[in-house]
């Protein structure tokens, strides 16, 4: 193609008297596309041509008597002129060839190693609307039931935070959670220039699960070594004093006022047993060993012997779908989980509807197709202000709670790599829902 506007070029310029015509310089267009287009030694070999054509148009036009000697030396430059051209582009079109290699391959580069990272790597335009997300964000963000998770929009927590870091650049750092799965992300954010006048966000997504267990191997050491304190320090002393009410009840010559004190004493003394042999039994925990299980059998025998194992016997409502639902999990930790849950439960509907009932329902979950685990009771729920401090270590409403019993089943859970969250339930009570993780 490029050779047949030269030949086309040389004999347009020749019919129209040579070079003096000045039709040649048209041909710098043609080897200029060339040099930029073919590189070796088949570019040189067109200027070439060019030139070749051009000096046999001269002679022809020569022996026709069309144009005299200082015509060849036009020629003879503008030959020169072309291989000029020819070879200034051949340079620089290898440079920006060569650079736009070197820009392909920093941004495979940057795909591979972004895409591979385990933190998440989200970017919003100013409208909130992601303009790139990578594959550890579409996992952190998305459902997994989703082989290739497209995320059209992020969570409106998420929005929020990114709203109030935009007004207030001191908020850098936020943690949320991510309603599907009950996984709790740790964003942060930071200003991304483009040349568009408004600038994008830029969010680093972790989880927090992996601080977490760090965090937890920490506490288990510190309680371990307290535990042991605990034993000498202060168990042995509530003991004594426990005995002690426990025999100056007996007496014969008490009133009814100081036997109410010791009554006080002793209720005392065996919560605050039960708060240490929790704190022991949490240094004590060993290491979890998953089994997978399958949950309509497990059920069935945990039902049968926690109804077995009170005084009254509960109505607990069981709702499982799939029934062939398999779970991997500890079934000495999850059987202490369900107790915990349980036994809140029952006394919560018991103190507002006077019954004990409990409705347990499970399977798998519609949106993310994970197994979960969701134990509803029909009491007052939680209120809204207290929600955040649900999960914290000795934090109760209770006159003889121990405040341990929500924290223990939220660490035993994260040593099986499962979720417990709170929601309120339907019924107007609380909902406390263990999402189990596939492996």
């Amino acid at each position: 193609m490029i050779v047949g506007d030269i030949i086309a070029l040389t004999l347009l310029m020749s019919a129209s008297g040579g070079v003096s015509s000045g039709l040649g310089n048209f041909l710098f267009f043609t080897l200029a596309f060339a040099g930029g287009m073919v590189y070796g030694r088949i570019s040189t070999v067109l200027p070439a041509i060019a030139f070749i054509l051009t000096i046999y148009g001269e002679f022809y036009l020569f022996f026709l008597n069309e144009n005299d000697v200082q015509s060849f030396f036009q020629a003879g430059l503008l030959g020169i002129v072309y291989f000029v051209t020819n070879i200034l582009f051949q340079s620089l079109s290898r440079q920006l060839h060569n650079r736009q290699t070197e820009v392909y391959t920093l941004e495979q580069i940057n795909e591979r190693v972004i895409g591979g990272m385990r933190t998440g790597v989200v970017v919003l335009t100013n409208n909130s609307e992601p303009r790139l997300m990578n594959q550890a964000a579409e996992r952190f963000l998305s459902t997994p039931s989703q082989s290739a998770p497209v995320v059209e929009s992020v969570p409106d927590n998420l929005l929020n935070a990114v709203a109030r870091w935009r007004d207030d650049p001191s908020h850098g750092e936020v943690t949320f959670t991510v309603a599907a799965t009950g996984q709790e992300l740790v964003a942060t954010f930071s200003e991304l220039h483009t040349p568009s006048p408004e600038a994008d966000t830029l969010i680093f997504l972790e989880d927090s699960t992996e601080v977490q267990r760090q965090a937890q191997q920490l506490k288990l050491a510190s309680l371990g070594r307290l535990s042991a304190s605990i034993a000498h320090e202060i168990r042995n002393p509530l003991g004594a004093i426990s005995h002690a009410a426990q025999l100056l009840g007996e007496s014969e010559n008490l009133d009814k006022g100081d036997g109410r004190l010791c009554e006080i004493i002793q209720n005392h003394s065996v919560r605050m047993n039960d708060v240490i042999e929790n704190v022991l039994q949490l240094s004590r925990r060993k290491s979890a060993e998953p089994k997978k299980i399958v949950l309509d059998q497990w059920l069935s025998t945990f039902v049968a012997e926690f109804e077995a194992s009170g005084q009254e016997k509960p109505e607990i409502t069981v709702l499982l779908q799939p029934r062939d639902t398999v779970v991997t999990v500890d079934p000495l930790h999850l059987s202490q989980i369900m107790t915990n849950l349980c036994q809140n439960g029952l006394r919560y509907s018991k103190k507002k509807t006077g019954e004990l009932t409990l409705l347990i329902q499970g399977g798998r979950d519609p949106q993310t197709l994970l197994p979960y685990l969701e134990i509803i009771d029909y009491g007052q729920g939680v209120d809204e202000e207290l929600v955040s401090n649900l999960f914290e270590p000795f934090y109760t409403t209770e006159t003889t709670g121990t405040g341990l019993g929500l924290y223990l089943s939220k660490e035993l859970c994260a040593a099986n790599d499962a979720r417990l969250h709170y929601n309120r339930a339907g019924t107007g009570g609380s909902s406390f829902k263990i999402t189990f993780m596939e492996l």
